[in-house]
């Protein structure tokens, strides 16, 4: 950081500590071309070996509850609450006017609360009893390279759900499966998670959530799937936030292409102001909200496209990869490196960390994990993070950290000698989402380098 700090101050004329405050961010969503892969489509269904989701989280840290006993009437009582929030999730959903209104500024859909309170009334108007309340509520649609079955299979795994978004969901655990739904379809599914999100940066805290999930097939082709906090007694005290039903639609397309339509509604109780870098940014609702989400399964279906396409989206100069096995062993150690990264800088409340002071207001959240993760050794990971505000486009950083050519500029450890690009793999409609193996001219000594930049 000090290195990126210096080249910072050399371009603009002053030290990073002396910049004016940030400016609004706005986030685009993905250039998605789908005639990129067309052809490819990843249709296989639930049984797809996908490869980059194994199932299981390696690393899973304990987590804040105990086994909870779940009597018949609660089960009931969380079937009830799980049809209603799946009712309403799918009017809000699939109606326009008067529930949403396009914004003038950007064109997004915005929940008209007058409206949906009157169609949805409460018996309380918020479930927290503070004046430290916000609600946030965002909608948005798109479509991804994955049949809805394999979307569907997916969402309802826990595991596999933290492996889709390990740039949002920090921890997910199923705490109880009410009901299992129909074998193949999962339709019906009722379960009892808990999850975690966040945003990559030790200046934004994580969310904490009990939620129902319940998935339901409306017709050939067509799964909503509902998500509604559900108050455990035993941690209502703990959780800050709730969320309101939300979920996604998910309809089949041809050539194994699916339509998902992405709501999210939560009330947010902020026990301390957030952050002036990430103020804007949270209470747009674009930090947690749709847009965000959808982009990043977009992202993820993105790479099985391309796992399963030929060599073609490979350039080898070196001998590294040499067969498709070899490339897909590359992208499983680039998605753990993803991983990896996203733990070490979120603010999961499963990591003790501390935070330093440093030259600036930020200073840097130190965390302690134990790693277990496949190919590393055991022990404990110490790692530092911290974040500051540049006067220069995201685009750009992007370009000056992913370029080889100015590696040496700040990676210490390429010790300033020059960095050679040996194996290239596109893993993405765009051209700067990719993984490269480069090698340091000095020693020679390969290093494997995944520039598939998370959300920051």
């Amino acid at each position: 950081l000090d290195r990126v700090s210096s080249i910072a101050a050399k371009y603009i004329g002053r030290p990073i500590s002396q910049l004016p405050p940030v400016q609004p961010v706005h986030l685009s969503s993905l250039e998605f071309r789908m005639a990129s892969f067309d052809g490819y489509g990843v249709g296989a269904g639930p049984s797809l070996d996908l490869d980059l989701l194994p199932g299981s989280s390696s690393s899973m840290p304990n987590l804040p509850f105990q086994p909870v006993v779940i009597s018949d009437m609660d089960k009931s009582l969380m079937s009830d609450i799980a049809a209603n929030a799946m009712e309403e999730l799918l009017r809000l959903l699939q109606t326009n006017e008067p529930l949403w209104i396009k914004s003038t500024n950007d064109g997004k859909d915005v929940l008209n609360l007058e409206s949906y309170e009157r169609i949805f009334p409460k018996p309380n108007n918020t479930h927290f009893k503070s004046p430290n309340i916000r609600v946030e509520a965002s909608r948005d649609s798109g479509v991804v390279i994955m049949n809805g079955l394999a979307l569907v299979d997916m969402f309802m795994d826990s595991n596999k759900w933290v492996e889709l978004f390990p740039t949002i969901v920090s921890i997910a655990k199923t705490i109880e499966v009410i009901s299992p739904g129909m074998l193949g379809t999962h339709s019906g599914s009722l379960q009892l998670m808990y999850e975690e999100l966040q945003v990559l940066s030790p200046l934004v805290p994580t969310r904490e959530f009990y939620t129902l999930r319940h998935c339901q097939q409306i017709e050939q082709g067509l799964w909503a799937i509902v998500n509604v906090s559900y108050d455990l007694p035993q941690f209502a005290s703990q959780c800050r936030s709730h969320r309101l039903p939300s979920g996604c639609l998910i309809q089949d397309m041809p050539n194994g292409y699916s339509k998902v339509t992405w709501l999210e509604h939560v009330e947010i109780e902020d026990k301390t102001p957030i952050h002036r870098l990430y103020r804007d940014l949270v209470h747009s609702g674009s930090a947690f909200g749709a847009e965000r989400w959808l982009t990043t399964l977009q992202r993820m279906c993105e790479r099985f496209a391309c796992l399963m396409v030929s060599s073609t989206s490979t350039r080898d100069l070196g001998g590294v990869i040499p067969s498709p096995e070899g490339k897909r062993s590359m992208m499983k150690l680039a998605q753990r490196m993803v991983n990896s990264f996203c733990t070490s800088v979120g603010t999961s409340n499963s990591h003790r960390s501390t935070t330093l002071s440093g030259s600036n207001e930020v200073g840097a959240r130190v965390t302690v994990h134990k790693s277990s993760d496949p190919g590393q050794p055991n022990g404990i990971v110490l790692s530092a993070a911290t974040t500051f505000w540049l006067p220069v486009s995201p685009q750009n950083v992007f370009n000056f950290f992913k370029d080889e050519r100015t590696r040496s500029q700040w990676d210490v450890l390429s010790n300033g000698t020059a960095v050679q690009e040996v194996a290239h793999i596109a893993n993405g409609s765009h051209p700067g989402n990719c993984i490269s193996v480069l090698r340091v001219s000095s020693d020679k000594k390969k290093e494997p380098f995944s520039d598939d930049v998370p959300f920051t």
